[in-house]
């Protein structure tokens, strides 16, 4: 019973003790030097009028980087290690149509015309859109319509 007492007690130290060394390694900052070259791309492509309100810098605890923006005119974009965007939202904007992959373009085009996309998120598991109204739409990986969810 002891010798139990004693894992969990030094499991639990552990526990703290990395935690705190993950939770200092966040950074917040202005430098755009921060982000990966695919993002700043993205920024300057897509984005060019707006400055950076900050870079959150947030590592994990299995040492992947992950990038949380919030641009001068709102927008927050969520970036991956390599750069590459997972979500956009922005807020009462529209998010560019250049990065709205084609056959989800059309889809909206024919069902939704006129509708605004005000953010967009990706993963392994697809796309999911937020229009305007607040009506979320999700499709597959293919950009194929999977559910509406109001």
């Amino acid at each position: 019973m002891k010798k139990f007492v004693a894992i969990m007690m030094l499991i639990g130290i552990l526990s703290v003790c990395l935690h705190n060394q993950v939770v200092a390694q966040d950074v917040v900052t202005k430098k755009v030097s921060e982000l990966p070259e695919n993002a700043r791309e993205m920024l300057s492509k897509y984005f060019p009028y707006a400055k950076i309100s900050y870079i959150k810098v947030d590592k994990d605890l299995f040492l992947t980087t992950s990038y949380d923006v919030k641009l001068s005119d709102g927008t927050e974009i969520d970036f991956n290690s390599k750069g590459d965007w997972l979500e956009i939202d922005c807020q009462k904007e529209v998010v560019p149509a250049a990065l709205i992959p084609e056959s989800i373009r059309k889809y909206m085009e024919e069902n939704f015309k006129g509708q605004r996309i005000t953010e967009i998120e990706r993963n392994r598991k697809g796309y999911q859109i937020t229009l305007a109204n607040d009506l979320e739409i999700k499709f597959d990986p293919f950009g194929t319509f999977i559910k509406l969810d109001l």
